[in-house]
């Protein structure tokens, strides 16, 4: 499984929680656990895409995000 990780330069990292897309908005957490999560391979790369194409310009700390599939 895949988690989305958002490590910007000093803050805490954290994780995307969960999307609403529907209102264009992002819930994120410090703790991976209980996340948002997508199966690796093409379906994260796809997630990925789509988050920081449609999310980007409200959430500018997207752009230190990257695919997580390290074990808990």
């Amino acid at each position: 499984m895949a988690y989305f990780k958002i490590e910007e330069p000093n803050k805490p990292t954290k994780w995307i929680k969960s999307i609403d897309r529907a209102n264009g908005t992002l819930e994120f957490a410090t703790d991976k656990h209980g996340c948002f999560q997508q199966d690796s391979g093409f379906w994260a790369d796809s997630e990925f895409a789509y988050l920081k194409f449609h999310f980007t310009k409200d959430y500018p700390e997207l752009q230190y995000m990257s695919i997580d599939c390290s074990y808990y």
